[in-house]
């Protein structure tokens, strides 16, 4: 009886193992897994993609809104990781979206300036003391274009405490946060707007951080593309973000975790 029962359950197990390997290899079968994803997701994404079991990652990394545009013009995509709310819900009206998306970080908006800027020294420490103090005519202030997510929130800052007509002459629009970060770093502006992550991962000198209450939260979504190839594997890649080892690589690179 005792061995019977000891057979049984190594069978149950072998089945168990043999089910998930099936599945692993169907999904291997399908093609990589395409990720569309916030191009501040950049460092997180190319950590996370050797630890995601049983399918290879294609990464596709842009802004959000960029992202957004391309899977409602029919672009292949499994999944999309948004750095805003506002293009997931632009992709669920369009019906391009399977279940709910899920918050796994968030983030903080700072001003950064090239590496050596005077303008660390001079203690600038809010966004009114820059635009007044620290910044004269000629200069530029790098921008996400409209759209983009860093860039909106930083419009909203600006709008909300009433300097976005200051600001106006002196911002130069730029594709992504990326984009923004890379004319700061080569001191191409004076300064730029982007997420404290990426100050993280450049040389830049950070001049401050904006209040959070100056503009909404600033949140990381995940959601499975409605009709993936990839959906079974999709699932399992955003159930992974929300997991305890990609929330040890997110904190790492200075997100908050949800």
């Amino acid at each position: 009886m005792r061995r019977s029962l000891a057979t049984l359950g190594f069978a149950l197990l072998w089945l168990a193992w043999w089910g998930g390997a099936a599945g692993r290899a169907a999904e291997q079968a399908g093609g990589p897994l395409r990720v569309f994803a916030a191009a501040s997701l950049t460092e997180v994404i190319q950590a996370l993609t050797p630890r995601f079991e049983g399918v290879r990652i294609a990464a596709n990394l842009g802004a959000s809104s960029e992202l957004a545009r391309q899977i409602e013009d029919g672009a292949p995509a499994d999944a999309f990781v948004s750095a805003s709310r506002e293009w997931i819900d632009f992709l669920r009206e369009a019906g391009a979206l399977e279940g709910e998306a899920v918050v796994f970080a968030r983030n903080e908006l700072v001003c950064v300036a090239p590496p050596g800027s005077p303008l660390r020294e001079r203690q600038l420490r809010d966004p009114a003391a820059l635009v007044e103090r620290g910044l004269a005519a000629g200069d530029r202030v790098a921008i996400a274009d409209a759209g983009v997510p860093a860039g909106e929130v930083a419009r909203q800052a600006l709008g909300r405490l009433g300097l976005l007509e200051a600001y106006r002459p002196l911002l130069i629009g730029q594709k992504d946060v990326r984009a923004v970060l890379h004319v700061v770093e080569q001191g191409e502006v004076q300064a730029g707007f982007v997420y404290a992550t990426d100050a993280r991962v450049s040389k830049v000198e950070l001049l401050f951080r904006f209040d959070p209450k100056s503009h909404a939260p600033i949140e990381y979504l995940a959601a499975v593309v409605r009709g993936s190839p990839n959906a079974a594997a999709a699932r399992r890649f955003v159930d992974f973000l929300r997991g305890g080892e990609a929330r040890a690589v997110l904190r790492e690179a200075g997100f908050a975790l949800p």
